[in-house]
């Protein structure tokens, strides 16, 4: 415990020393700041203007966020492992007590339990959307797996930071993959279900509604977030032999 202590003080230090990292580790909040403010607002003018009722989306809109934060927050992640593999650390860490096994745990860990408490600060700021709290914490369990799953591909694709943030790009079309499981009312729509955000807002949305599917779409999604992990890691381990 002592040794992981060590590494998150050693990232806060580096976070701490770049600009651009410490705006993306707060811009979840900022985020929820702005939703809390503009969400009411918006709904009122689509009410009054069109005649639509924005509240109803209110779930939806809060489920796009959850993939939004471990995105970030693997980024962030991913830049700093690419950082380490640069100035060879893994090497240094492979004959210290932290290991590079502990290390690897580490980077594995970290960035999911930070992307835990960040969204679910964020939902308790943005507060339009009355929660079942048992099943949240499920599904954001789920959705901070996306954080080490991010932070491993930049670490075992990127040659460095440059390819790191360019590589983060692709990962755009992650955050689109909830709208197929709402916009389309047929069973075409798990074919989103190859990209893990899609089961985030699906389960998301079921547990909100009370759906006995529930279980059965948590499940899913922890085995597809598992797919994509075990590989990534299998990867960035020979990479950084």
């Amino acid at each position: 415990m002592k040794r992981m202590l060590l590494l998150s003080l050693g990232d806060l230090k580096n976070i701490s020393r770049d600009p651009m990292l410490s705006i993306v580790l707060i811009s979840p909040l900022l985020l929820a700041v702005v939703m809390k403010a503009v969400l009411p607002l918006a709904a009122a003018v689509a009410m009054d203007r069109l005649s639509i009722d924005l509240t109803v989306h209110y779930p939806f809109i809060l489920s796009m966020t959850f993939p939004f934060v471990p995105m970030l927050v693997g980024m962030l992640a991913g830049l700093i492992i690419l950082e380490d593999l640069d100035e060879n650390m893994l090497a240094y860490f492979a004959v210290t007590p932290v290991s590079k096994a502990g290390y690897l745990v580490y980077r594995v860990t970290a960035p999911a339990l930070l992307s835990f408490f960040l969204t679910l600060v964020m939902v308790w700021i943005i507060g339009l959307v009355p929660v079942n709290y048992p099943r949240l914490i499920l599904v954001l369990l789920m959705a901070s797996l996306e954080a080490p799953m991010m932070a491993l591909f930049l670490g075992a694709f990127a040659a460095n930071r440059i390819e790191g943030l360019a590589l983060t790009k692709a990962f755009g079309i992650f955050l689109l993959a909830p709208l197929p499981g709402y916009l389309i009312k047929s069973p075409w729509q798990l074919a989103a279900g190859v990209l893990p955000p899609y089961w985030v807002s699906r389960s998301f949305l079921a547990g909100m509604e009370g759906r006995p599917l529930f279980g059965i779409l948590i499940a899913a999604g922890f085995l597809v977030h598992a797919l994509y992990i075990y590989p990534l890691l299998g990867r960035f381990n020979r990479k950084a032999m």
